[in-house]
């Protein structure tokens, strides 16, 4: 369970960062693009804060 919860950290960490330094590769996928045009970049933002802190939260949790 410990790998899992530092996999679950340093991805939430990775998606956070992600989001506050806005990583160019996040935005230009063309998954991402497809859930930009569904969602707007405010959207998508949303999504990535979610499930940025979710697993951050999930492995804190785990790891303890």
């Amino acid at each position: 369970m410990e790998t899992l919860a530092i996999v679950l950290i340093v991805y939430g960490v990775f998606m956070l960062l992600g989001l506050i330094l806005q990583f160019p590769f996040f935005y230009r996928m063309k998954k991402a693009e497809i859930l930009i045009k569904l969602l707007t970049k405010t959207g998508y933002n949303i999504l990535i804060f979610v499930l940025g802190a979710t697993a951050l939260i999930i492995g804190i949790i785990l790891i303890t």
